[in-house]
């Protein structure tokens, strides 16, 4: 039984220990439809823009969804309309809590690392840091009989969180609705459910920019059923923390569907729940 609780072992890994995401390096002018190609084949959600040496932009999946699945005229437009202009950067020598809090204040979900030299080395990313997690709860013996920071994530379960509403569609309402509704709600996903409120399956950010963007024009004439995931990323309400981690590592999810007994939805909790949770409870 390590003495070390979560935050203190973030604390204590920097960046440059971790195997990081990838990212795609594309120059200034490159077309939208050519970018979202080499993010798909490299499977990340993360480009950077440079301008020669310089870094100019960063473009994600989150750009994808909110300003280019919808918009067939932009897939042949350059990238730098769509990025987001001189991006944050982290360097390798900081560490995992840092770019977690840096990541959680701005809103980030990907932040490109850099080296010595200001070279591009990859991006961490929440999955990243949830495997981080995952693995520093598994690796931990016995617990001891006293109580620590540590005995929250393996006891108390997510009812103790904060969850976010549920985004239901049918099954039958069009893919463009689905996705507009993900868009409005500032969301990166959506469940889909049958008449009876049984969650059936989901619709992610990640979807819509892999197997969506840049391949169907007309949203609106497909039923989002047909492009949903069946297997859900979900848990019951008691759940432990710690075992959520776990399962979200193992599925490569940022977040958990809350359902009942009957597959309902009750709520959505994400990473940035828990790691916002874990930080209060080992800083108390």
């Amino acid at each position: 039984m390590t003495d070390t609780n979560i935050v203190q072992q973030f604390d204590s890994v920097r960046l440059s220990d971790m195997r990081l995401s990838s990212l795609v390096v594309v120059p200034s002018g490159r077309k939208v439809a050519s970018v979202v190609a080499a993010m798909a084949a490299q499977h990340t959600g993360c480009a950077v823009v440079t301008e020669g040496a310089r870094l100019a932009g960063i473009f994600t999946e989150r750009d994808v969804a909110k300003h280019v699945v919808r918009s067939p005229d932009a897939w042949g437009a350059a990238v730098d309309d769509f990025m987001t202009a001189d991006p944050a950067v982290i360097n390798h020598d900081a560490s995992a809590i840092h770019a977690l809090r840096t990541m959680n204040a701005r809103r980030f979900r990907n932040l490109p690392v850099t080296g010595a030299d200001a070279d591009l080395l990859g991006s961490v990313n929440h999955y990243d840091l949830i495997r981080l997690a995952a693995s520093f709860l598994g690796s931990q013996g016995k617990l001891s009989p006293e109580l620590s920071p540590e005995h929250n994530l393996h006891f108390v379960d997510l009812t103790g969180l904060s969850a976010r509403e549920p985004l239901l569609v049918l099954p039958g309402d069009s893919l463009g609705s689905a996705i507009d509704a993900m868009i409005s709600a500032e969301t990166g996903l959506v469940s889909v459910v049958d008449r009876r409120g049984t969650v059936i399956g989901e619709l992610t950010e990640h979807d819509v920019f892999l197997k969506v963007a840049c391949r169907v024009e007309d949203l609106d004439s497909e039923s989002v059923g047909d492009w949903m995931n069946e297997q859900i990323a979900a848990a019951a309400p008691g759940t432990p923390i710690s075992e959520a981690l776990l399962t979200m590592a193992s599925l490569g999810h940022r977040y958990l569907v809350l359902i009942n007994e009957v597959g309902r939805a009750l709520g959505v909790v994400t990473f940035r729940e828990i790691t916002e949770y874990f930080e209060a409870v080992c800083a108390a």
